[in-house]
């Protein structure tokens, strides 16, 4: 069953693109949000936002769509903040006191890279990704191709991934990691538990912990043809076979 991330609400179904205007006066200043249909070839996303977070789900069937949530205070940013440059969608910004967050439907098996600086990332039956965040999760589902995924702040979940390499990294947070096919792991993080739960196959394990405890379930084997390389400061070990 394909998993697919929901961010903030339902995209709209035709081509036409509908805007509402929510939440006006508050506090914490005010919400826009818009839904687009995206018109011509997209074979990668890319964000660079800022802050407002990333849903970006592959769907095999329908026109490509973006749902668009804006918060701002003063005069709300005009016009378009994606883009597409040669079959890149490019998740943009929206400029000073306003962050933007985006949930995408695209093609499925579609490359995914970005930087952020806070907000979750969520993917979903999508292609390589090389992600990073400087505060918030990253989440991934049904990734078909290399994951390099960095944050400093937020834990990092993968399932049903089918790669050959795997590299997860966090300051602070746990990582939990389920490939559907054997694979290089590395996962890092300096506070936070660790769980690994791989296939049967080969592996050359190497973990290192300052702090917590290490159940390692799967015998590491000099020859392997993968490596799981895990290491934690603070924070619980755990490597098994699914």
């Amino acid at each position: 069953m394909r998993q697919l991330f929901r961010g903030f609400g339902i995209l709209a179904a035709s081509g036409i693109a509908v805007v509402s205007l929510a939440s006006c006066g508050l506090v914490q200043g005010e919400t826009h949000e818009d839904d687009s249909t995206l018109s011509g070839k997209i074979t990668s996303v890319r964000f660079d936002n800022g802050s407002g977070g990333v849903t970006v789900n592959g769907v095999p069937h329908g026109a490509p769509t973006l749902h668009r949530k804006i918060k701002f205070r003063g005069d709300r940013p005009e016009g378009a903040t994606h883009r597409i440059e040669n079959g890149v969608l490019i998740l943009g910004g929206c400029g000073n006191r306003c962050s933007v967050g985006y949930t995408v439907d695209v093609p499925p098996g579609i490359p995914v890279t970005g930087e952020a600086s806070s907000g979750a990332v969520r993917l979903a039956q999508v292609g390589s990704v090389q992600v990073a965040t400087s505060s918030g999760r990253v989440e991934m589902n049904g990734v078909t191709g290399t994951v390099e995924v960095r944050t400093s702040n937020g834990q990092i979940k993968g399932t049903g991934i089918k790669a050959d390499r795997i590299q997860a990294e966090t300051s602070n947070g746990r990582i939990s990691l389920t490939p559907d096919t054997p694979a290089d792991v590395r996962a890092q993080t300096s506070n936070g538990d660790v769980t690994l739960t791989v296939p049967r196959a080969g592996y050359r394990v190497t973990v290192d912990s300052g702090h917590g405890d290490r159940t390692i379930d799967v015998p590491n084997d000099p020859n392997g043809t993968h490596e799981l390389r895990v290491r934690t400061g603070n924070g619980d070990i755990t490597i098994r076979n699914d």
